[in-house]
């Protein structure tokens, strides 16, 4: 079950971090005025966030 729980939060980590960096992303484009960028990378924001996480059924689960 360790190893189990381990791959899970790295997992998690790792999308929260693509998600942090991406945010990053469109506050860079929307700083310089560039809503074609920012749409791009909200969309791309929104992608992220549907896609099912293991760790969210566990969660439920508990």
């Amino acid at each position: 079950m360790d190893v189990i729980r381990a791959i899970d939060e790295a997992t998690r980590a790792e999308h929260e971090r693509w998600v942090a960096e991406i945010q990053g992303w469109t506050d860079t484009a929307r700083e310089r005025g560039d809503e074609v960028a920012v749409r791009r990378y909200l969309a791309q924001t929104a992608r992220l966030e549907a896609i099912p996480k293991p760790w969210e059924n566990q969660q439920r689960a508990a």
